[in-house]
């Protein structure tokens, strides 16, 4: 019905110039011929009033007074004063371009992302806990599709008729989970069915599980999808029942805790002009019977992932690097000027299992693939935390080194879907490897603070232990304390092991006697490891850690006793050196970065235990 009205109040207001020359029969035709026109534009473009001007409808109008005025001109009795109407509307729009561009508006621009809260300035180590590998996203979207194709080719008849949806990926039952919904593959599958019979299942941990169909009971549909036509075509069924003045934006099929879907659509408005979105909350829609109900942001329930979409946060990100200083710095001066990498984010389940978009941070120079800081923004809240991690390699240039690794080329293999989780406490990049088919392959792991520095292996889990041993080899730290605890170890050796793999080529286990712990390194960590035997007295130092398998820091065999040269003892102490100033680099920036974000109290507790000269 609101089409229909629309279409109307278009078609008359457009036919008031002709009108307003006494030309009745004129205005008459084209109030009809725009008329049913409007109609059939307004209903297939799902037209709003979400934007200025009554959006669609007002500029649909303002065409119609074009035309108005070239019948009228194109008459001998026309009159060059119609052209009033569409110019002025023309000034209009115009004018609230103008009035709302960032020339204008620049400090509005920089501050629209703090609708959803003050942004948080905090130590990246205190804030993100170390994951379990099991829980790490291990499919990327692309190799989620793939199976999900997969499953529905051996459907049968469903596989005809439907097609997916989009997939997105979300926390159920505490497992993350892609999950695709089934729509209509065109007019003729809505018009003979009863409605969309499911949707399809993909294990974001485990990308070798299979797919799964999830169907509803016999003559159970969703009858409200994005795909569906006329009344039930979901946003349409939406802007007929009181949202033709809300924005909708980023529709989801999302499963709560009893595995009932629903369909979940962000609410927005816009603030400035036809940009500067906010978001209002979420629009829950039940895809059976059509009830919705609006959440406001802050009041949404628990099981509900996605409410703040990724591109609006990338936009607030990017407006704040450019705008902060003002718009001719923006292009001009550029002083302080940032920009999200890529533009894009990605969304990762962190600490208890919240789901974070994770942006990354750098210059607005092309050549520059460094860091400047990491903003985590939760979906589900808006709470937004910024994270400085200046030196730092960002995802494109973590893609670039993953795909350029000998090994990772050699196997014709390729990064996708790049997350960044704390690794041995350690900002390290998690990135599944796919063949040219999509198929899962393997993982690899990069760390962020030197993306020279990537392992890999078949499974999260290897590719972990590989991640530690590269680390140990490099002489980088595996595990990052508030303050540095080395611990040495003295025992006698009960069994040793070894592989060889084709990162890191052979890698030594020590079991010692009566310590419940493997202790590796590889075998340029120390010669004399290559031939360390049952029963033999060693000495290893480790970082702190009550992990099963721990990489070693130094190690010495007592039992053997090698002499070296003047020259071999020099670069050892070179070697030591250069490690010992890494790690008082990484301590320093660690414990400065602590330091911000202390309260005047705790500054004033740690100034009375501070010497007095």
């Amino acid at each position: 019905m609101y089409y229909l009205l629309s279409a109307l109040i278009a078609a008359v207001v457009g036919a008031i110039p002709l009108v307003f020359i006494k030309k009745p029969i004129a205005a008459a035709l084209q109030g009809v011929l725009t008329f049913f026109l409007g109609w059939a534009i307004f209903y297939l473009a799902v037209a709003t009033t979400v934007y200025p001007l009554f959006g669609l409808v007002g500029f649909m109008t303002m065409i119609w007074w074009v035309v108005a005025a070239i019948i009228a001109v194109a008459d001998d009795d026309g009159t060059p004063l119609l052209w009033v109407f569409p110019a002025s509307a023309v000034v209009i729009y115009v004018a609230i371009a103008f009035f709302n561009s960032t020339m204008l508006r620049a400090n509005t621009y920089a501050s629209i992302i703090n609708h959803l809260g003050d942004i948080e300035e905090r130590t990246w180590t205190e804030d993100v806990q170390p994951k379990d590998p099991a829980h790490m996203r291990m499919a990327s979207k692309e190799n989620a599709s793939y199976q999900a194709q997969k499953v529905l080719g051996t459907a049968g008849a469903i596989g005809s008729q439907f097609e997916l949806g989009k997939m997105t990926v979300q926390m159920i039952k505490g497992e993350l989970t892609f999950v695709a919904p089934l729509d209509f593959a065109g007019f003729s599958i809505w018009m003979n069915t009863s409605g969309a019979p499911g949707y399809v299942k993909v294990s974001g941990e485990d990308p070798h599980r299979q797919a799964e169909l999830v169907q509803f009971p016999e003559g159970k549909g969703m009858r409200y999808t994005p795909g569906a036509f006329f009344g039930d075509n979901l946003e349409r069924y939406l802007r007929n029942n009181g949202y033709l003045g809300t924005g909708l934006t980023e529709t989801s099929l999302e499963i709560d805790d009893e595995g009932n879907p629903w369909w979940v659509i962000t609410a927005f408005k816009p603030t400035l002009g036809w940009s500067g979105e906010k978001v209002l909350g979420v629009v829950i829609v039940n895809p059976f019977s059509g009830n919705h109900i609006f959440h406001e942001l802050g009041k949404v329930p628990e099981w509900v992932d996605r409410v703040i979409p990724d591109d609006f946060i990338v936009n607030y990100l990017d407006w704040q690097g450019s705008y902060s200083n003002g718009w001719l710095n923006s292009w001009w001066g550029k002083k302080g000027i940032t920009t999200p990498d890529g533009n894009w984010a990605l969304l990762i389940y962190g600490n208890n299992d919240q789901p974070e978009w994770v942006i990354d941070i750098t210059s607005t120079n092309s050549s520059d693939d460094s860091l400047v800081a990491l903003v985590y923004t939760n979906s589900r809240t808006g709470k937004t935390t910024r994270y400085q991690m200046p030196g730092g390699g960002t995802t494109s240039a973590v893609l670039d080194a993953v795909n350029k690794n000998q090994d990772i080329q050699f196997k014709h293999l390729h990064g996708a879907a790049v997350q960044l989780y704390n690794v041995n406490g350690l900002p390290t990049a998690v990135v599944p490897l796919l063949n040219e088919s999509h198929a899962f392959q393997g993982v690899a792991m990069v760390s962020i603070n030197d993306i020279q520095a990537v392992a890999s292996g078949r499974s999260a889990q290897e590719s972990v232990r590989n991640y530690e041993k590269l680390l140990t080899e490099t002489g980088r730290r595996a595990t990052v304390e508030g303050s540095r605890d080395i611990q040495v170890i003295e025992g006698t050796v009960s069994l040793v092991g070894s592989e060889v793999t084709p990162t890191q080529g052979t890698v030594y286990y020590l079991y010692l006697k009566d310590i419940p712990h493997l202790f590796t390194a590889g075998a340029g960590h120390s010669p004399e490891l290559p031939v360390t035997r049952d029963g033999h007295l060693v000495r290893i130092e480790i970082y702190a850690s009550d992990q099963d398998v721990i990489p070693m820091h130094s190690f010495n065999n007592l039992t053997i006793s090698l002499s070296e040269s003047q020259t071999q003892a020099e670069a050892r102490a070179i070697d030591d050196k250069a490690r010992s100033n890494r790690e008082a680099a990484e301590d320093a920036r660690t414990i400065t970065e602590r330091i911000k974000n202390l309260t005047p109290e705790e500054l004033r507790e740690i100034e009375k235990k501070i010497p007095k000269k």
